[in-house]
């Protein structure tokens, strides 16, 4: 119900923020990816905008529900150019999307599996 929602949103113009990993990691690497949001800008055609987060982990560990300390300037974010999906495969657009994420991260949050 929820992924036909998000389709629908995406095809009526709607923007949809999505985290890929599903949960926050507990040692700052980047985590494998879900395929839902993948699945759903790539059925609509919508192009994906991704963020690079940097330092979240320090600022708001996994087991925290509120940032532990004020964050001024100890996060980064980065907006990456947008991804068209209506010209790839879904596998490819993944791909993409997290060599892109993966590119905006410092060293110490890339993901240990790679």
């Amino acid at each position: 119900q929820t992924f036909k929602e998000g389709m629908k949103w995406l095809k009526d113009g709607v923007h949809l923020c999505a985290f890929p990993e599903g949960t926050r990691s507990k040692d700052g690497h980047l985590l494998p990816f879900k395929n839902g949001a993948f699945k759903m800008a790539h059925k609509v055609g919508a192009p994906v905008v991704c963020f690079s987060i940097i330092g979240a982990g320090r600022l708001m560990p996994a087991n925290w529900m509120f940032p532990r300390r004020p964050a001024y300037g100890s996060m980064k974010v980065i907006i990456h150019p947008p991804i068209e999906s209506n010209d790839k495969t879904e596998k490819e657009l993944a791909k993409i999307i997290r060599d892109t994420i993966i590119s905006g991260l410092p060293e110490e949050q890339h993901p240990l599996d790679e």
